[in-house]
C-alpha cells in the first residue's frame, strides 16, 4: 500500500505468458533448401577438414573422420530427399544427429542455428519428412533424424553385403 495521499495502489495482474512453441529445431540447409531436425536428436555442428574415404562403402557414406576420438560416419543424405548429392569439397560441415543406437554427421552447406517453431504442418509425402515448419514467409521441412539414420543403416547394411557377396 502507498502512503500518499491521493494516491492508490492497484492490483496489477502479470501478462499471460505467450504458450511455449511446440518444438525447438536446429534449421539448416541441404541442397539450397531449408530443413530442420528437432533439437532432441541434434548434437551438434562440426567441421571437417578432412576425412578418409571408405573403399567399398555405399554412395551415401562420403567418409569417416576422427571426432573427438570417435571415428564418426559423415553421409549424404540428399539423394534420400530427391536433391543432387553432395559436391565434393575439402572441408565438410555437418550436423551430427543421433537416435539410438545410431549417430551420424550429415553433410549440409550451412546451419542457421535452433529456432522455436509454434506449429507443425502435414507433410506433403509422409516419409522423411515429419511435417513442415513456418519460418517467416519460407517453409521448412522437419526431417525425422529416426527414418533418415535407419535408411542410412540399412544403405549401409546392403552395401556391406553386396562387398561379402563379391569376395
Amino acid at each position: 500500500m502507498i502512503d500518499e495521499p491521493g494516491l492508490a495502489a492497484v492490483a496489477v495482474t502479470p501478462d499471460e505468458a505467450p504458450p511455449p512453441p511446440a518444438l525447438r529445431a536446429c534449421v539448416f540447409v541441404l541442397g539450397g533448401a531449408l530443413f530442420a531436425v528437432e533439437v532432441t536428436s541434434a548434437r551438434e555442428v562440426a567441421v571437417f577438414d578432412s576425412i578418409t574415404r571408405v573403399p567399398g562403402g555405399p554412395s551415401l557414406l562420403l567418409g569417416v573422420a576422427n571426432l573427438r576420438g570417435v571415428v564418426m560416419p559423415i553421409v549424404d543424405v540428399r539423394p534420400l530427399l530427391a536433391l543432387p548429392p553432395h559436391r565434393a569439397g575439402t572441408v565438410i560441415k555437418a550436423l551430427v544427429v543421433e537416435h539410438a543406437p545410431w549417430r551420424a554427421a550429415i553433410a549440409i552447406e550451412a546451419a542457421l542455428g535452433l529456432e522455436p517453431f509454434g506449429e507443425v504442418s502435414a507433410p506433403d509425402v509422409p516419409g522423411l519428412v515429419l511435417g513442415r515448419l513456418r519460418r517467416g514467409d519460407e517453409m521448412v521441412a522437419l526431417l525425422d533424424a529416426s527414418r533418415i539414420l535407419t535408411a542410412l543403416a540399412l544403405e549401409m547394411r546392403g552395401a556391406n553385403q553386396t562387398e561379402e557377396g563379391r569376395a
